[in-house]
């Protein structure tokens, strides 16, 4: 039998950020963020219980989860020097990447691998043609800060299916038909406790699609970047 509420704290938990992992959840109070990393929905209590699809979040305080397969809970517990996480063990962002321009204060905690799954990335990715095939993933977590105007700089490469949750502040991506950002056509708004749909295009089984897009911060934001790396065949 698996044991229930297996719990540990993610590898980005500190001073100012609370993150837990816990599977094979039953009956499990939470405060905080509550993002569902699976392919099953989440239940929670309540006169109707409430249904979280599969991934996707919520805001729970003290709330309490009825059922579900694994779930990550991050809360920022007080928001006073909440920039401080830049001294708490994270990086500024061109630590990482040397190309990356040194006027902009993007930074970014260390990564977590909380699990696996398969899934069908092109029905993760609701392309309007999927196909019947399954790939199996690395479910990596990490979290990332950034002050209020921040340009996190335009991409639109990833090897893994990648999508946000929003954790604290107000926020927006931002995408484009250009590299150079003239050419805004689409903006989805983050708002903490909000997952966005994935914005990723399907080619095949092990390889993705992305439009120029760009996280932009209206206010402080700490966001959760959720990346399904696959696996080798």
């Amino acid at each position: 039998m698996t044991e229930e509420n297996r719990g540990r704290r993610l590898s980005f938990d500190g001073k100012y950020i609370q993150a837990s992992l816990v599977e094979t959840v039953r009956g499990y109070v939470a405060h905080g963020v509550v993002t569902n990393l699976s392919n099953e929905a989440m239940i929670v209590d309540g006169e109707i219980p409430a249904v979280v699809p599969p991934w996707k979040s919520t805001i729970l305080r003290g709330g309490t989860i009825a059922r579900a397969e694994r779930v990550s809970i991050v809360d920022v517990p007080d928001a006073t020097n909440l920039g401080g996480v830049m001294f708490d063990g994270w990086d500024w962002f061109g630590n990482r990447m040397a190309e990356f321009p040194r006027t902009t204060p993007l930074f970014i905690s260390k990564h977590d691998v909380v699990g696996h799954v398969v899934l069908n990335p092109w029905r993760f990715s609701n392309h309007p043609e999927p196909r019947d095939e399954t790939v199996h993933y690395d479910i990596q977590l990490n979290l990332w800060w950034a002050p209020a105007k921040t340009d996190a700089v335009i991409h639109n490469t990833h090897s893994f299916l990648e999508i946000h949750t929003q954790i604290f502040g107000l926020g927006r991506i931002q995408i484009f038909h250009d590299q150079a950002g003239k050419d805004l056509y689409r903006e989805i708004s983050t708002a903490p406790g909000d997952t966005h749909d994935p914005i990723v295009r399907v080619a095949d089984a092990r390889h993705y699609t992305y439009p120029w897009h760009r996280g932009w911060t209206d206010e402080d934001c700490v966001w959760m970047a959720i990346e399904l790396h696959p696996k080798s065949a």
